[in-house]
């Protein structure tokens, strides 16, 4: 297991970091001059996180240049990312090479509780470009010993057929993308297939590709959106008998993911855990913003807290059953992730993403 630290320090230590005009970003420096509060004298625990605004709409105008904290001017930058455009315009965020390869050792510490920990190439069939789940896979992939391979996925392409009512372009290009993970795994060794749930389930329609994973794959990986408790079963059990399938829950906003708790058996929910003290989620009231209770469902809230970026409270587009995590940090684990109907009177679009 990896060494943590306490989230108290860990909080602290975040504050001083973000708000010194030495290490902390102009967006936070300028930001901290509107606030009613200290940042660092004030933000002591979890629950006083709620003091700080949810700024996730300014990030689809803001220049990245001014998220990049002064103390990292050295570092190197992974990449300038982009949310889906689920809820709007798209947000941008700038990520550095040393959080990416933080969060894939977390990801893959505990391989041995689950899945397989052999060498192996992927397949990820999951938005790159401008999405932060592409670079993230492509090191997840290169820490498995093997080769990451790629297709082209636009995943607001889809978004806007689906707006337009467009169904018959919708099912072209998801067909299209079908066949580009064809000629991949029947002409290379693919040991590793990441998916999002509307492609896997597509995939799943085609028997002779479904025998072929069955023969070949070593682990299923979905993401990127829901999946319901009895396809994921059906999935596992008739369709998938011999492949161990796992999951990640994700949001540009955290700069990564959770990951799924090891379950007992198929029909078993899944679980996702964040990288605490890093990320930390938590599910609450959408009239209140408190916690609601375990077991029940609520809206989801994201907060990002490491020295690469700053980004607490995101009230995201999804909903969960909120559940105790398993380790000491404040914050919950979550089962059952949903999107919400509408945003700000904006119908959700998931499409194939």
């Amino acid at each position: 297991m990896m060494n943590l630290p306490d989230f108290t320090s860990h909080l602290t230590g975040m504050m001083k970091w973000h708000f010194s005009p030495k290490t902390g970003a102009p967006f936070w420096l300028d930001m901290r001059q509107t606030f009613d509060f200290d940042p660092l004298h004030d933000i002591n625990t979890f629950e006083d996180l709620a003091h700080f605004p949810d700024v996730a709409d300014s990030l689809r105008d803001v220049p990245v240049e001014a998220l990049i904290p002064r103390g990292l001017h050295d570092a190197t930058i992974a990449g300038v990312f982009e949310s889906g455009g689920t809820t709007g315009k798209p947000k941008r965020i700038v990520v550095f090479q040393q959080w990416l390869d933080k969060l894939v050792d977390w990801r893959l510490c505990d391989r041995q509780l689950g899945g397989d920990n052999t060498s192996g190439n992927t397949l990820a069939l999951i938005p790159t470009g401008p999405h932060i789940v592409g670079a993230i896979n492509s090191r997840r992939a290169k820490a498995k010993g093997g080769l990451c391979f790629t297709i082209d996925l636009d995943p607001r392409w889809v978004k806007k057929c689906i707006q337009q009512n467009n169904m018959t372009g919708m099912q072209a290009y998801a067909a299209h993308i079908v066949e580009q993970a064809e000629d991949i795994l029947y002409t290379q060794s693919i040991q590793y297939l990441i998916a999002t749930p509307p492609i896997l389930e597509r995939m799943a329609q085609r028997p002779a590709l479904v025998a072929h994973l069955n023969r070949t794959l070593k682990e299923i990986t979905w993401g990127g959106t829901q999946m319901d408790p009895d396809t994921l079963t059906f999935l596992q059990t008739e369709v998938f008998p011999t492949v161990p399938i796992t999951a990640s829950y994700g949001s540009t906003m955290i700069l990564g993911e959770a990951k799924a708790r090891c379950s007992v058996d198929a029909a078993s929910p899944v679980v996702f855990d964040s990288f605490a003290p890093y990320i930390i989620l938590e599910v609450v009231d959408p009239q209140t913003l408190n916690p609601v209770n375990f077991g029940e469902r609520g809206r989801v809230v994201m907060h990002h807290l490491s020295r690469y970026a700053f980004f607490p409270n995101t009230l995201e587009r999804d909903t969960a059953i909120r559940l105790p995590r398993n380790d000491d940090f404040p914050g919950s684990s979550v089962s059952d992730v949903g999107p919400l109907p509408t945003i700000d009177g904006r119908v959700v679009i998931e499409g194939v993403y």
